[in-house]
């Protein structure tokens, strides 16, 4: 639940569900309410997430969360035609839009890759190698060059190389494990898992 809110919460914010806001709701109010009651719904069963692992194990969880939010909107438009309500609104579409989805994806891989960092900064911490995973983050996200991390960390930049390419391996067991909850399918868990690693220098933190 916790990694799925923001990529659920900026889908809600972007695609057509935001017009089920009140006049005076925000779209991030709006997302954060309706994404928040969703999950209140669903996960208060405890065979929600096996129904998506017994019924859909070929598509990835954060595909199946979002069908499952779009039913959950149709539900409180539903709510709201009830006999004494004053709020009304058209059905929200079943199906899902292309450019929220492509939000979605990059908050999720945000989302993820962040995970796996702080994961991988507090081991870092615990070896009291610190300063090994700074220069991977100063080299990679800032592009500071190894020679000028050697003055600024005192890491021989002959090292440097080696220490990295050790960061990165560690980066991708940890995002494997993180991948492994999330989809069941081998062959499309190695194939997101190439995707996110192609994009770290970006979003490497």
């Amino acid at each position: 639940m916790e990694r799925a809110y923001a990529p659920l919460c900026a889908y809600a914010r972007t695609s057509s569900l935001r017009h089920m806001a009140s006049p005076h709701q925000s779209a991030s109010d709006f997302a954060a309410d309706l994404v928040g009651g969703y999950l209140a719904s669903r996960f208060g069963r405890e065979d929600y997430l096996w129904r998506w692992l017994n019924d859909h194990p070929l598509v990835p969880l954060r595909r199946w969360l979002v069908n499952g939010l779009l039913l959950y909107a149709r539900e409180v438009v539903a709510s709201r035609r009830r006999p004494n309500s004053d709020r009304q609104g058209a059905a929200p579409p079943l199906g899902i839009e292309s450019s929220p989805w492509q939000v979605l994806e990059r908050t999720w891989r945000d989302e993820m890759l962040q995970i796996a960092c702080n994961h991988l900064a507090a081991r870092y911490a615990r070896e009291g190698q610190s300063d090994s995973w700074r220069l991977v983050v100063r080299h990679i996200v800032d592009g500071a060059s190894y020679a000028d991390l050697e003055r600024e960390l005192e890491i021989p930049a002959a090292r440097a190389p080696m220490i990295t390419r050790t960061a990165l391996r560690r980066l991708r067991v940890e995002l494997e494990a993180l991948l492994s909850d999330e989809i069941a399918d081998p062959r499309l868990r190695e194939r997101e898992l190439s995707a996110m690693l192609l994009g770290q220098r970006r979003d490497v933190e």
